[in-house]
Formats: structure tokens, sequence, C-alpha cells
């Protein structure tokens, strides 16, 4: 299916009805570093260039039709979009719908994804792709009506290689709300793309929008189950690519419905991230060790409760623990976001133990198989 291209003269005019975005400087590209104004960018040949959006969905059937409607509503033309679903053997009618509106939206098409790993449909999507700017979104999310627009002025203008922007973390009762306040909170996630409220250089970025030709020679990790968007933008970092965050492009995202699919969740977040840093040591970053520090503590505590210290030192601990979470609670505001506060309180438990556990757990199984491996 081809997309068709535009009338320069046309192409002119849109681009200069879309939203624009304000000069950076590029720096040295490390992470955390505010990206101040400056003249230095990096323009598309042509005005609005092509960008192609790889979405991964398994039994997506009550996000998919929300998703789709929003890319057909951008304010970026839709002629100069091409939104590739990439379908892992959906089975609840997901699958269908999506057949079904990309025979009459020329903007749209469905590839396979056999092997049902989200890296896996990554690299269909990037296989599939023909856009000058390839884009990450997920099933499950909604992207305001700038997005694309926005994306595509911001990595022109920074000259970067990736571009992420805030996620509006929206549930759709007072236990997802909450859920989602706990995640964009500094006492839940530390990661700067979750919470910065100005553009910034970052390890990693959220609804990514890529460079297409900086990404030549680079495909996703179908061995990783989790997290290989964040072992691939390492390995952009380590060519020295930069990733830039941009809370003027923002899309919406779902959160778990309960605490035991958020505890699912990091659990496996946790996992994967062991093994991450097991293969790239340098993506290690202080805030990844705080959670499996804090479980940790929590268990030699539990072992040195038997005495009087001990137990001292843990009331300590557990004390400074939730003075921590009350504040994040409070500061999360959860009447005003429709949260329930115990369930937002609760959620940050949640979070760090699992996340935590699932780290640890993953190290000590990894530590057992190397040894085993060195004594035969």
């Amino acid at each position: 299916m081809s997309v068709p291209s535009m009338p320069t003269e046309e192409a002119v005019v849109l681009a200069q009805a879309l939203p624009t975005a304000s000069k950076v400087t590029r720096n040295d590209g490390r992470a955390g570093r505010p990206v101040g104004p400056g003249p230095t960018g990096r323009p598309f040949p042509q005005p609005l260039p092509l960008v192609s959006v790889c979405v991964p969905m398994r039994d997506e059937l009550g996000h998919i039709e929300a998703c789709l409607d929003a890319f057909a509503a951008q304010s970026y033309p839709t002629e100069r979009l091409q939104v590739i679903v990439v379908d892992g053997g959906s089975q609840d009618g997901s699958r269908a719908y999506v057949d079904a509106r990309a025979a009459t939206c020329t903007w749209l098409e469905v590839v396979d994804n056999p092997q049902r790993k989200a890296a896996a449909a990554f690299n269909c999507g990037l296989r599939a792709a023909r856009g000058e700017v390839f884009c990450l979104f997920s099933a499950h999310g909604v992207p305001d009506p700038d997005y694309v627009a926005r994306s595509v002025a911001v990595l022109a203008d920074t000259g970067a290689t990736g571009v992420g922007g805030r996620y509006d973390h929206r549930g759709e009762d007072p236990t997802s709300n909450a859920i989602g306040r706990a995640m964009v909170s500094p006492v839940g996630m530390a990661s700067p793309h979750r919470y910065a409220a100005e553009r910034m250089v970052v390890d990693t970025i959220s609804h990514p929008a890529y460079r297409r030709e900086d990404l030549a020679g680079l495909a996703f990790d179908e061995t990783l189950e989790r997290n290989s968007d964040y072992d691939f933008n390492w390995r952009l970092r380590s060519q020295g690519k930069v990733l830039v965050f941009d809370p003027t492009v923002a899309s919406i995202y779902r959160p778990r419905p309960s605490l035991t699919a958020l505890g699912r969740q990091f659990w496996w977040y946790g996992r994967w991230k062991e093994r991450v840093v097991r293969r790239h040591p340098g993506s290690l970053r202080p805030r990844h060790l705080v959670a499996p520090a804090f479980v940790a503590s929590l268990g030699l505590g539990a072992l040195a409760s038997v005495t009087p210290a001990g137990r001292k030192a843990v009331a300590v601990e557990l004390a400074a623990y939730t003075a921590v979470v009350l504040a994040g609670t409070a500061a999360a505001r959860p009447r005003r976001h429709g949260a329930d506060p115990a369930t937002l309180a609760a959620s940050f438990g949640v979070m760090h133990a699992c996340w935590g556990a699932g780290f640890l757990a993953s190290f000590l199984e990894d530590a057992c198989t190397s040894r085993e491996a060195r004594h035969g």
C-alpha cells in the first residue's frame, strides 16, 4: 500500500500551519541535562516528512479503536502518515476490526507478528516502515491531536535522533487513576520522562519518534521479553545519538486496573531491567538500584530483627519510608484527579517491592547460572 506524495506548495502551507517547537542547542547528550535555547537543528528534506507509526497489538479490542481514531484526527495530514498495526495473533475481534478499517483507510495497514513478542513487533514495524520518522505507540495509548506534528517539529529543531513526550496517565476509575498518579510521581517512578516539566536530554523516551536514518543497522533485541526499548535506546546513545524529552509532545497512557496487575507489571519490569543491566553495565543509573536496595534491606532487616538494635533499625527505615509515601501521596493530589488515596499510597509499595524483588530474583538466577557454567 503506497502513501501518496503531497504537492510541494500544499506541503509548505500545511507545515506553516502546524505547531512549531522552540529552537534548542545540541549539547553533550548526557541524560538529565536541560536543553537550552539556541539555533541548532537538523531539518528534514521535506516540510512534512512521511511518518511511520508502529502500533503493536494483541487482543486490544477495548482500546485500539480510540487509538486509531486519534491518529485519524491528527493535525498532521493522514496523507503523510503510515500507521502499522502489528498483530500478535489477536483472538478478541481486534484484528478483524483493524482489517476492516484498513480496507478503507490508505494510511493504515496491518502486519503479522508470529512471535508475539513486543521486541519482535517493533522489528516488524521497523521493516515495514517507509517514513523518514519512525514512531512506537501503544495500542492502549491515545495520542494528542498534535502528537505527530510536535514530534516532527522537535526532531527537526533539536537535531536529536529520538524524541519522546509526557504520558498523561488517565485511568477509568478511582483505582486505575490512583495507579496512574503513582506512576507519574517521582516517588513512584524516578524516570525523568515520566514527570519532567521541561525539555531535557534523557536516557529513554516514551511513545518515541525516531529519525529513521539514525537507526540504520540497529534492531530491537528479540531475546528480551521486556525492556527491549531501553536496551535499544542505550545502544543508540552508545553511538553518540541524543534522545530528548519534550513535555509538549503528549499522549494518554492507560494505567493497570488493579494493584495485582500493577505488581505483575513491575515484577517483570524489574526482572528484565536486570538482564539489560547485565548486558550493558554502563546503562545502570542510581535510580535503578533504589528499589532493589530497599527490598534487600527489608530482607536483611528481618534477619537482624532478632536483636533489639536490628528491630530499631527496621522500625526507623519503615517509618522513614512511610513518611516518604505519605508525602508522595499528598503531593499527587489524588482527590483532584479522581484517585483513591489509599490505593495511591499502596501503589508506591507495590511498585517498589515488585520491581526490586524482580530485579534481585533475576540477579540471583543469573549469578547461579554463571556459577554453574564456570564449574561445569
